[in-house]
This record gives structure tokens, C-alpha cells and sequence, in this order.
């Protein structure tokens, strides 16, 4: 009797286990570059500044690129603000209230009085960057003073006209926005050019120039267009001024407040 006999044959070795026989990976490393150098970071920096260098040079001919800066400044003036290079006119109102009078008249006595008078003003504001200006205003004034409580009763002295500069750097704090204070300090000075006597009671009269610092704070507001609305105060403060009236003098010392409001104009 044959008893049939079925092998099978099952894989061993390498079939039966390949793991065991597949070659070795080895993973792949990404090369670092060295330490304390970003290289990534690096040639973008480069790229970007070659980018600006060459959107400022395509400016300087005209050519349509986006000039950034000049965008901005451009956008601020546009809103209302006031940057580098805008130059504001403004025209005021002002009141000029002497303060702190004292005075002393020989040989007659009593005492000069100065009183308040409005005027008309007009400066112009340059600014050299969006915070500093610099300020200037030159005009001619007319002052009429008088004698009270002398030996000889109340009298007139007469009128001066004076020409009279003042000149301010200002730092201002909001340039951009529609309302920008200030503050400024600079100097006054005042030249009589001309004088009108009271005769017949005083047929002469002379004063000396004066030189004193300023102070200044006020504020523009953005109304449309290139128009502003202003107000400032400001302080002069004045030497002794003597005076020759007649045969006698008067020494007069007096601070003037300036308060003034009104209409600027940019360009």
C-alpha cells in the first residue's frame, strides 16, 4: 500500500525573513548652515535692500514704482497733517496786554502807563521735519503811552512806531493728526523808527531798541484743504526801557502777553 506523501516547502532565509537581509538606510540629513549664520535670512535682507536701492533710483527718473516715503508724507499732508518741507502762512487777531508794569519818571514823577491794543499778525511756520519749525514774523507797531499821578497831573507822552520781529523754533506733537499743539522759545526784538510827540506839552521823544526771549504754545486744527485754524499765546520778555521825553525820563519795565487766534494756509 503507498501512502502519498505532500510536502511543502516554505520560504527560509532571505524570503522567509527579508527584514533580516534588506540592506541598511541610512536617513538623509538636510545640511545645516553653520552656526551664528542665517543664511535664508541673509539673502532675503540683501534681496530687499537691492529692491529699495533700485525703486529709489527708478524714482529719481520719474519712472511709476512704489516710493514708500514720499507715499506716506503725501498721504499725511493729504489727511490734514503737517510734515517736513510744509510751509504754513497764518494771519491772527492778537491782543498785546503789557504785563508786570512798573515805571519811574524824573523829574515830575508818577508813573507811564501802556495799555492793551489789538493788532493784526501775520507769520510764516517752516517745517524742517514732521516735530521742529521754525517760525518768523516781521511787522511794524504803533504804542501810545501816557503819564499818571505826576507833579504836574495826568498828561500824554505821545506815540511810537516800532518795528518789531520775533523768531521761534517750535516742536510739535501730533504732525500727523488734524489737531497738532506746540510749544516754541525764541526771541522779540523792537526798533523805533518814529515817533509822534503830544504837543505841546511834550515836543521830543526817544526810546532804545530791546531784545528779549519769547515763549510760545499754541495749536493748529485741520479745517479742509490746505486750510488751519490757529491760536497761540506767547510771552516777551523785555529789558528797562528808557525813554527821553522832553528834558525829563522815564524808565519803563514791562513782560508782553500775546494772545492771539486766526487762519493759516499751507503750501
Amino acid at each position: 500500500m503507498v501512502v502519498p506523501i505532500t510536502l511543502s516547502l516554505r520560504p527560509y532565509g532571505r524570503d522567509r525573513h527579508p527584514e533580516r537581509f534588506a540592506p541598511e538606510r541610512t536617513p538623509l540629513r538636510r545640511k545645516q548652515p553653520p552656526r551664528g549664520r542665517d543664511t535664508d535670512g541673509r539673502s532675503a535682507s540683501v534681496m530687499v535692500r537691492r529692491g529699495r536701492a533700485l525703486a529709489a533710483a527708478l524714482c529719481l527718473f520719474g519712472l511709476p514704482v512704489p516710493c514708500r516715503a514720499a507715499d506716506s508724507a503725501a498721504d499725511t499732508a493729504a489727511a490734514g497733517g503737517l510734515t517736513a518741507g510744509s510751509l504754513l502762512v497764518r494771519g491772527r487777531v492778537i491782543g498785546s496786554i503789557p504785563v508786570g508794569q512798573s515805571s519811574h519818571v524824573a523829574p515830575i514823577g508818577g508813573r507811564v502807563i501802556t495799555p492793551a491794543r489789538p493788532l493784526p499778525d501775520l507769520d510764516l511756520t517752516y517745517f524742517l521735519s514732521d516735530h521742529f519749525a521754525v517760525a518768523g514774523q516781521v511787522g511794524v507797531v504803533s504804542t501810545r503811552t501816557s503819564i499818571r499821578g505826576s507833579f504836574i497831573g495826568d498828561l500824554p507822552i505821545g506815540s511810537t512806531w516800532s518795528l518789531s520781529a520775533t523768531g521761534a523754533v517750535q516742536f510739535h506733537f501730533r504732525p500727523g493728526d488734524p489737531f497738532n499743539p506746540y510749544l516754541g522759545a525764541g526771541a522779540g526784538y523792537t526798533h523805533p523808527i518814529a515817533y509822534e510827540p503830544a504837543k505841546p506839552l511834550v515836543t521830543a521823544m526817544k526810546a532804545d531798541p530791546q531784545l528779549g526771549p519769547m515763549l510760545q504754545a499754541g495749536f493748529d486744527y485741520h479745517l479742509a484743504g490746505n486750510w488751519y485754524a490757529n491760536m497761540e499765546i506767547k510771552k516777551i520778555f523785555l529789558p528797562p526801557q528808557v525813554s527821553r521825553i522832553g528834558a525829563g525820563t522815564a524808565t519803563v519795565r514791562l513782560d508782553l502777553l500775546i494772545v492771539g487766534a486766526g487762519i493759516g494756509y499751507r503750501f
